[in-house]
């Protein structure tokens, strides 16, 4: 697609919509709406002529679930690129990922990833009556911030962008705070497609080659289920070799293979096959501690008159949501008596 395709006025109004819910207070985007025509225009013109380069990144961190650096573009920037994911780089790149490649997608998401996890270790059990099922979990280390730009940007290649929409995306990968040649942004949506078809490799290897059919991966976490523990022996070594020389990324330490009856942990929960085929699903240590402390901060806050009541529920009901997809009978009657 040409640029002036992709960034017509009509797709940048609905960009701006989507990017200023819950923001219509902030003082840059009410400074785009007062000249909203004229802030529309000027940046199909900068695109156009191609004279447009990405805004100063604002950094600052966050500590939960654990720390990370967020780096955030200008409003303005940030509505560009919710355009052309929306036009162009989702609609190419989601047509290319594997089923269970479950992060970030329409209709799927941690509990779809969840439920998926169930029925491969259920499906798994009942081929030989007991749960002596192995698994195999894997993860990168530092993932965002490894991610190689070249690596990125020939793999994009291959997806058919015409040179306009190159031309956009080496913009956005390469002109990144300092400077550096690897890395995305944890602020920008873009980040989250790249993240997802930077490993694409990795699927195709487990899925195609090592012909593993429970596999599943949500960004960089995945898991591979079967019932030979040397097989996923032999598979963590590919996976490792795929990983070193294609991909210039490492394993970390929270790489294992192990014994699905002891609980795998994955997306906040420990899933663990009993005995009788059924999977146990259980809040990790670490989450209910953290699920705590968020409660009692939302009620110190709430006490101080620094958040409404309104916004206290939103997040209550969000976590009470979460936890009512587990087997958390204790935590769930808390839920009950709480509201």
């Amino acid at each position: 697609m040409k640029l002036e395709d992709i960034f017509t006025f009509k797709n940048i109004y609905e960009a701006h919509k989507k990017c200023r819910k819950s923001k219509q207070h902030k003082g840059e985007v009410i400074r785009f709406e007062v000249n909203l025509s004229e802030n529309i225009y000027k940046l199909i013109n900068e695109i156009i002529t191609k004279k447009y380069k990405v805004g100063k990144y604002k950094q600052f961190i966050i500590y939960e679930p654990k720390k990370r650096l967020i780096e955030a573009l200008p409003y303005k920037d940030r509505v560009l690129l919710m355009c052309f994911c929306e036009h162009s780089l989702i609609p190419k790149i989601d047509k290319r990922l594997i089923y269970d490649n479950v992060a970030c997608r329409k209709g799927k998401g941690t509990l779809f990833g969840m439920n998926r996890l169930e029925k491969f270790l259920k499906k798994e059990f009942f081929k030989e009556n007991n749960n002596r099922v192995y698994y195999l979990k894997c993860d990168i280390r530092k993932y965002f911030p490894s991610v190689n730009h070249n690596i990125l940007l020939e793999k994009l290649r291959k997806l058919d962008f015409s040179e306009d929409e190159m031309w956009f995306l080496e913009k956005i990968i390469k002109e990144q705070p300092n400077n550096i040649d690897r890395g995305l942004p944890l602020g920008n949506q873009s980040s989250q497609w790249f993240a997802l078809f930077f490993l694409d490799r990795i699927d195709r290897l487990v899925k195609e080659e090592l012909r593993i059919k429970c596999y599943i991966r949500y960004m960089d976490d995945f898991i591979l289920i079967h019932r030979d523990k040397k097989y996923l022996q032999y598979c963590l070594k590919r996976i490792n070799e795929v990983c070193n020389k294609e991909l210039d990324l490492e394993l970390n330490q929270k790489t294992q293979i192990g014994i699905a009856s002891n609980g795998i942990d994955f997306l906040g929960f420990r899933h663990t096959l009993s005995n009788s085929g059924k999977v146990i699903r259980k809040l990790r240590l670490s989450s209910k501690k953290r699920l705590r402390r968020h409660l009692k901060t939302l009620s110190k806050l709430h006490s101080k008159g620094i958040i409404d009541k309104e916004y206290v529920d939103i997040r209550k009901n969000a976590f009470y949501a979460h936890i009512l997809y587990s087997d958390e009978k204790f935590f769930q009657k808390m839920c009950l008596i709480d509201k």
